[in-house]
């Protein structure tokens, strides 16, 4: 549980924000897993980090785990959006970022 504990700390500190032309090269070695909102980014990449197949291939089958498309691609694209994402090498999952509101 320690090195668990670790690994997520270290994944949380390395959690950077980037629009999608800054992923871009990572898709095109088809190494980019978008994570669904459903999610925690962080778990994920500890997940993926202690190699826990099962979790992995149920997220994969549910859709919360997936490549990007071509139809999220081109409205990314089109809006700017802004991703969270953390490197597990040789991965790099992304998600979403919502900036706070702070009204």
């Amino acid at each position: 549980m320690q090195q668990e504990q670790e690994l997520r700390e270290k994944l949380s500190g390395e959690m950077t924000v980037a629009t999608w032309k800054g992923l871009i090269p990572d898709m095109l070695d088809r190494s980019l897993f978008f994570v669904s909102l459903d999610l925690d980014l962080v778990e994920v990449g500890v997940t993926v980090a202690l190699d826990r197949t099962s979790e992995v291939r149920q997220w994969l089958e549910s859709g919360c785990l997936s490549r990007p498309n071509s139809e999220q691609i081109g409205q990314w694209e089109a809006t700017g959006s802004l991703f969270r994402f953390i490197i597990v090498a040789p991965f790099v999952f992304f998600q979403e970022y919502r900036v706070p509101d702070c009204s």
